[in-house]
């Protein structure tokens, strides 16, 4: 018997769907129709045919969940949990898919969604303190006899796993360390408390002593490793108080217990949820027309035309946007309040104690600063009603949203498909901006660490990074600017301090995917950034930035720029990674044909590629001759590959706590978004 054809399937589904009068459109319909669907799609072979696959079932599946995502008899109808859970499989954003399932109520009476995530936050996250959090979670929902006993079964095999991993995690510890006494030295016995033990009980009987700054050690005279602006002294005391502190973390001047430090991992359990709407997942259509294919034409032109108007200024931002028809009120998740801010949130208060400040109808309570600029201030803010749920909120004089457009038209940009990179996990989500007639207040996913956080901790532990982390993050730059151009959005503003940390790898893949879909950099701080969409292809600026060290060539050399400012500024962080030390540009002495070169001496312990890398890079021929951002990657990753086949685990295990401080600050960094409250001024 000759199979439908998938043209023959959609229409024979269409016709039963205008006819039907049922009341279980899923189980009837829908199912049925995915089912046929799938047999008549290719075998996957070795995983040949899965995005081709996917690419057919994966919009019959959101259909199906946006039109029943709201009706209270599908929520709790099997069916139209399976169907769902097919979602997560085919996208790149699993955990916000289950999350968002969780949210919504959608099948979490059934085992098989608690099982699905629970897996996926053990495998692919490698957060144990995570898997077992969600299945605590499903016995407040979980009541049927056959699916108590199915997240029984699967939740004694995770146990299994993770007593296993636990017992070789601390055979592992145990022989790394040399006893001073061996006669002294007992075997583990079963009273000793595990992780496993640990994190299954309320509280542990004892806390853990707090490490203490190790001393220095394996030294280099290199002249250039010299401390960042930060002094040594500084550094090595914050590091001190982060060691101090890990058994506890401060939010707001507020202790709050963790799980402890020997749950290597993850370090706490994380909240279940972190999106609100499937359109928070999806991209959704931009302000400004995007086709469905990344921009290459930019500069597919026969000349560059020099734009001299200031890309910078906040009123040609407005002229230019007003002329292209883009109005700020039409943006979602923006508000206008017709006052000035709350006395309470001014620049000289905010920092001395929790405020308590209602803005847009919803009460905040807003902590420490984390940061200060020219412009404005950014403050630990917390939901009243919710003090788990943080942010980052961004202060600004005069008030200006240039930076909420941005990230918003980058994330309806992006085109999001399984398996590839996805710049939305890259760039911090914005829940929400008030602007006042004074100030603008911004809410944005907050992250702890900077990647100058990172060279600051091998500063003071006198050591340089380990070659495998600098591939390993200037690949992820490297794609996040390949990716970030092609839709026509320059950052302007790149250095160290605007890279946050989101993982640091204990072990590094020996595959040629080792930087593959996790994210491990986020870039923040688009206030100054140019959205090259409003202007006509081609065009390029000649305005130099205040910061002559922040500065590109082109600039210093009065020529035109697009794209080559941030390259600048990436190649100035991976100096960093590097060198241990900002980057100072020069002419070469020894080419003595008038190219660029860094002032930081390449010794013995520096990569060879790296000076190829600094030469093509400070030395660009012009705008529309640029380095193959995506090429580089892909050689870098090449050589992370043959590096982390030979790195050893002691070579890395200094940075455990730097890793550790950043899981647990991660983890609590997982907001919802602030809710809207009725009535407001759009």
């Amino acid at each position: 018997m000759t199979k439908p054809t998938l043209a023959q399937l959609q229409h024979e589904f269409d016709k039963r769907l205008k006819l039907y009068n049922g009341t279980n459109e899923v189980s009837d319909l829908w199912l049925p129709y995915l089912v046929a669907v799938q047999d008549i799609l290719p075998d996957d072979n070795n995983g040949e045919n899965t995005l081709s696959n996917n690419q057919i079932l994966y919009p019959i599946c959101i259909k199906c969940l946006e039109k029943f995502e709201n009706n209270p008899e599908q929520i709790t109808n099997k069916d139209f949990a399976k169907v769902c859970l097919l979602i997560p499989d085919m996208s790149v954003d699993k955990g916000l898919w289950y999350g968002l399932f969780y949210r919504k109520q959608i099948g979490v009476q059934y085992a098989q969604l608690w099982i699905d995530w629970a897996e996926y936050t053990e495998e692919h996250e490698l957060n144990w303190a995570g898997a077992w959090g969600i299945y605590e979670e499903a016995k407040k929902f979980i009541h049927s006899a056959n699916e108590c006993a199915e997240i029984d079964e699967a939740y004694r095999s995770f146990a299994s796993r993770f007593q296993e991993w636990d017992q070789k995690e601390y055979e592992r510890e145990q022989s790394t360390v040399k006893p001073k006494n061996r006669t002294t030295v007992t075997k583990r016995t079963t009273q000793t408390r595990s992780s496993f033990e640990i994190m299954m009980a309320a509280e542990p009987k004892t806390k853990r002593s707090p490490i203490r700054a190790q001393p220095s050690f394996d030294t280099d005279d290199d002249p250039d490793c010299q401390l960042l602006p930060e002094c040594r002294e500084a550094v090595h005391l914050e590091y001190s108080r982060m060691l101090d502190m890990s058994n506890t973390s401060l939010i707001a001047g507020e202790r709050v217990s963790c799980v402890p430090s020997n749950i290597r991992r993850g370090s706490m359990v994380p909240p279940l949820m972190n999106i609100f709407t499937i359109d928070q997942v999806l991209r959704r259509q931009s302000h400004v027309p995007v086709n469905d294919t990344l921009d290459e034409n930019f500069l597919d032109v026969s000349c560059i035309v020099v734009d001299e108007r200031d890309p910078f200024d906040d009123q040609i931002r407005r002229q230019i946007l007003e002329k292209r028809g883009i109005n700020y009120a039409l943006m979602e998740n923006y508000s206008v309040e017709k006052t000035n801010l709350p006395t309470g949130l001014a620049k000289n208060k905010v920092g001395t104690k929790v405020e308590k400040v209602t803005l847009g109808g919803t009460t905040y309570e807003f902590g420490k600063k984390l940061g200060e600029g020219a412009y404005g201030y950014v403050i630990t803010a917390r939901l009243a009603s919710d003090p788990k749920t943080t942010y980052a909120c961004k202060i600004q004089h005069p008030s200006t949203v240039w930076e909420f457009y941005i990230l918003s038209e980058l994330a309806r940009r992006t085109i999001r498909k399984a398996g590839q990179f996805d710049l939305n996990q890259r760039i911090p989500t914005v829940y929400r901006l008030i602007e006042y007639n004074d100030y603008s207040v911004m809410f944005m996913q907050r992250a702890p660490q900077t990647l100058l956080d990172f060279a600051n901790y091998h500063i003071s532990r006198d050591r340089y990074v380990p070659l495998c982390y600098q591939l390993y993050y200037s690949i992820e730059m490297l794609r996040i600017f390949d990716y970030m151009h092609r839709l026509r959005i320059i950052h302007c503003d790149v250095k160290p301090d605007n890279f946050m940390v989101l993982h640091c790898p204990t072990a590094f893949s020996t595959r040629k995917d080792s930087c593959g879909p996790i994210p491990s950099l986020m870039l923040i701080d688009f206030n100054r950034s140019i959205d090259l969409k409003l202007f006509d292809n081609g065009t390029a600026f000649v305005t130099c930035v205040p910061k002559k060290e922040l500065a590109c060539v082109e600039m210093l050399h009065n020529r035109p720029w697009i794209f080559q400012h941030d390259l600048f500024g990436m190649v100035y962080s991976i100096h960093v990674l590097v060198f241990l030390n900002y980057m100072t540009v020069c002419e070469d002495e020894q080419q003595q044909d008038g190219s660029m070169t860094t002032k930081a001496k390449f010794s013995k312990r520096t990569h060879d590629i790296w000076k190829e890398f600094f030469h093509e890079f400070l030395n660009i021929p012009d705008c529309q001759h640029l380095p193959d951002l995506n090429a580089w990657a892909d050689r870098l990753e090449g050589l992370l590959f043959e590096e982390a086949k030979r790195l050893k685990p002691k070579d890395i295990e200094y940075t455990n706590m730097f890793r550790l401080k950043l899981d647990t600050y991660l983890n609590q960094f997982q907001p919802t978004p602030p809710p809207t409250a009725p009535g407001q001024s759009h």
